[in-house]
């Protein structure tokens, strides 16, 4: 009777392990290092392992609400992000994995200097990997941050280079919901990143000035 007991504990306890596997998650190894590129695009070939830094948006888990391209969100699931391959880990009983189905969107609650804060990353594309920080958002744009760590040459006094560490690389960009256009920021007037709505830019506004302020482009969207 004992000996049934157990086996029907076991028998439960791998259906739910094969369950929560094959519909949700993939155990994976941790790998912080996979590809990582230069502030120049190019593959970094030599010892990965010896970049000064982190790969990480932040070196702790973080409590995080996540949504899938498929539909599913999940919550109250602790959350690391790899900024130079665009991998996101979570932790489940001290163990690290990763998830089978493409993440569409992640919020991250977090604290900073004693504050409470959240950030949401998101990805245009199943099959893209590349992170984009929501910075601000309207009916019908966003404003998004392409966020990437990359290595980057450092520099000591009395020496040509002192190796390389990673270093974060931001790219603001604006993205239209009603065409999927995404649009970079740099070098744009308004009027280039507004095509077509240039009567919802308020005239106080100098519509065609180069690089406008993110502040400007924010307050802009927001009031829409």
């Amino acid at each position: 009777m004992k000996f049934m007991k157990y086996l029907l504990l076991l028998v439960f306890s791998l259906f739910n392990t094969l369950l929560f596997a094959q519909n949700m998650f993939l155990a994976k190894p941790v790998t912080h290092f996979v590809e990582v590129y230069d502030e120049k695009g190019n593959l970094f070939s030599g010892n990965v392992g010896s970049i000064k830094g982190s790969p990480l948006w932040k070196d702790e888990w973080c409590n995080a609400r996540v949504e899938m391209f498929n539909g599913k969100s999940f919550s109250n699931m602790k959350l690391i992000v790899n900024l130079v391959n665009g991998n996101i880990h979570f932790l489940e009983k001290d163990a690290e994995f990763q998830f089978i189905e493409p993440v569409k969107k992640i919020t991250l609650f977090h604290s900073d200097e004693g504050l409470i804060d959240s950030t949401v990353f998101i990805k245009m594309a199943a099959n893209n990997a590349a992170l984009y920080e929501l910075k601000a958002y309207g009916s019908s744009c966003y404003l998004l941050n392409l966020v990437q760590k990359k290595a980057a040459d450092t520099y000591d006094y009395g020496k040509s280079s002192g190796g390389k560490e990673f270093r974060v690389f931001n790219e603001p960009y604006l993205y239209h919901l009603a065409t999927s256009e995404l649009i970079e920021v740099k070098g744009k007037t308004l009027l280039e990143l507004f095509k077509g709505d240039a009567d919802k830019i308020p005239t106080a506004y100098n519509k065609a000035k180069k690089k406008p302020n993110l502040k400007d482009i924010a307050a802009i969207i927001a009031a829409w």
